[in-house]
């Protein structure tokens, strides 16, 4: 099963990713409570059964392998900026720990928002 619109799963997973980056960043890790908010999303939209799977799978192996590669080179940037840099303004690090699954969240929803929008335009 798979969701009927998939442009409005990306873009609850955008919006829940970035609202939760903001609540974690202001109240730390109490803020990670705000991403039980993407537990809502089976029960408002609507599902559909995959008729072409392959297509289907194809599509989601593309949407995870971009979001990783995002995910690994924002990790990889900022363990570079804060070797380079003694003193460390960006933010706390548990705090950057933290925000990664949201990250990886609003990253996922922009990767597949974007995929979604190329490949309805070459069907």
């Amino acid at each position: 099963m798979r969701y009927k619109n998939l442009n409005l799963a990306f873009l609850m997973e955008i919006i829940v990713g970035f609202g939760s980056i903001i609540s974690i960043s202001i109240l730390g890790p109490k803020g990670m409570a705000a991403l039980i908010l993407i537990a809502i999303r089976p029960f408002i939209l609507e599902r559909e059964s995959i008729e072409q799977d392959n297509f289907y799978w194809r599509f989601i192996y593309r949407v995870n392998y971009h979001t990783l590669i995002v995910t690994s080179l924002f990790i990889i940037t900022y363990y570079l900026v804060t070797t380079l840099q003694r003193t460390t303004y960006l933010m706390e690090d548990h705090n950057l720990l933290l925000q990664l699954i949201p990250f990886f969240l609003l990253t996922h929803g922009v990767v597949g928002f974007v995929v979604n929008q190329i490949t309805r335009r070459h069907k």
